[in-house]
């Protein structure tokens, strides 16, 4: 008997639908509160367990600025723009505190990966941001060979943030372009020009800086199909290592969306052309180097995000909105500033909220960030010390039987294609405890007899 009914899979599109805006497994918004004493005790076990070499020793540090210069209609990041930049100052002493409390406990390892992402943290004065890079150095061992990644707008990509950013070691910049089109970017209310974007790139080549990754979004209000190519065309004969695309999605919380404005079936459509056709043109300049990711090389890749995709590495969150993971331990965030009914209280840490691990949710994590791309049965093995398809047998087979697996000697082999067979069949992998979180949260939604197909189709792209 199939354990894939079209009962179970309209109540996976149903939790696709409502877990669009905290799409990683295992959920953390969907957990417990803990106090700092508790994340310090789970942190120290997870640090002995990487120096018993019982985890994985690729290890992340990712600091959230939330502050922009301008909020754009289509975005649905934790940002937002501050009413005076004494609030910008009273935030940078709350993450210096934060440092302070995890440095002692984190002194015997090193991190392998630095991510400054937002908003966008180039919007701080330059002597801020000098100061926060000093701040790190100073309390946390960084590998020499980390990946120190960056994001910012070309709007807050100057040349002398561009140099401080070379100065302080930064081999990853993500430039975020979203589009090049001055009707588009009229209509999402973003201060940027073409030109000032082909300025700035060139800049930080002619700056040093390695690696540059763009990010574009498509299905954007006004953009056509030929204005995307175009945008995607630009970036890649400019020499960019990676090209990021993602299709706009319409959440509530968005200012389109706020504004009562709709997403209509022709954005729908073209927005799955356009990520489709951005696939088929980046393959022409680019070879696979992640999962979901094309670039020039290896290199490029966001190595922070690869590795707790691959490895189940252990990420150190810093700042509201910041997502960490403690191998073996626990998954926890702070609390996303949007999400607040008031204004945060800066002079005050942040909650922790999340998910408590075990051996059985790590491997479950495993298999929800490798199934799209499959995996060596002998590297899970490594991990877990035991076998995927004798752990999730009934799942694997299920999949084998409908086409979207193989299994060839060591390796799971996918065949799921696109996003929507991603989200779909990803959750026939999620634990009984939490399916039954997620659920309670939303108990009073869920009805067995409403058809969850259409809203699933308008907010997920057909190919990703």
């Amino acid at each position: 008997m199939s354990i894939l009914t079209r009962k179970k899979l309209n109540f996976y599109r149903f939790l696709s639908v409502k877990l669009t805006d905290n799409d990683l497994y295992p959920h953390v918004r969907y957990g417990e509160i803990f106090t700092l004493e508790e994340i310090k005790d789970f942190w120290q076990k997870t640090i002995k367990a990487i120096l018993e070499k019982k985890a994985s020793q690729k290890l992340g540090l990712y600091i959230h600025i939330p502050f922009c210069r301008q909020k754009c209609s289509f975005c649905f990041c934790d940002s937002y723009v501050p009413f005076s930049y004494s609030e910008v100052e009273t935030y940078l002493v709350l993450l210096k505190r934060e440092i302070n409390i995890f440095k002692e406990i984190f002194k015997p390892v090193s991190f392998t990966s630095v991510y400054f992402g937002g908003g966008s943290p180039a919007c701080l004065k330059n002597k801020d941001l000098e100061n926060l890079f000093h701040f790190i150095y100073q309390n946390f061992m960084i590998s020499p060979h980390s990946q120190i990644m960056f994001e910012g707008t070309s709007t807050d990509l100057t040349k002398d943030v561009l140099l401080l950013l070379v100065k302080n070691g930064v081999n990853r910049l993500t430039i975020g372009a979203q589009s090049l089109d001055s009707k588009v970017i009229k209509l999402m209310r973003r201060p940027q020009t073409k030109e000032r974007f082909i300025m700035v790139y060139r800049l930080a080549r002619k700056l040093g800086i390695p690696y540059i990754n763009i990010d574009l979004i498509a299905g954007l209000e006004g953009q056509s199909v030929s204005s995307f190519i175009s945008d995607l065309e630009t970036v890649l004969e400019l020499g960019a290592d990676m090209v990021h695309v993602s299709g706009f999605t319409p959440l509530s919380h968005t200012s389109f969306c706020k504004e009562g404005k709709r997403f209509s079936l022709e954005q729908k459509r073209n927005r799955n052309i356009m990520i489709a056709e951005s696939k088929r043109i980046k393959t022409s300049f680019f070879s696979e180097i992640t999962s979901d990711e094309q670039g020039l090389s290896e290199e490029a890749a966001n190595t922070q995000e690869k590795d707790a995709r691959e490895e189940n590495s252990s990420i150190l969150g810093i700042g509201y909105s910041a997502q960490s993971h403690a191998f073996g331990q626990v998954w926890y965030e702070h609390p996303c500033v949007l999400a607040l009914n008031s204004m945060p209280n800066y002079k005050k840490l942040p909650i922790f909220r999340g998910v408590r691990s075990n051996p059985d949710e790590e491997m479950r994590t495993f298999i929800f960030n490798n199934i799209q791309k499959g995996f060596s049965r002998t590297f899970f093995y490594q991990l877990f010390k035991k076998d995927a398809f004798l752990v999730f047998k009934p799942q694997i087979l299920e999949l084998i039987k409908i086409g979207k697996l193989k299994s060839e000697g060591d390796r799971i082999v996918s065949q799921i294609k696109h996003t929507k067979e991603f989200l779909l069949l990803s959750k026939l992998f999620y634990s009984k405890d939490r399916l039954k979180a997620i659920l309670q949260k939303h108990k009073d939604e869920y009805r067995e007899d409403k058809d969850y197909r259409k809203k699933f189709e308008l907010l997920i792209a057909d190919t990703e």
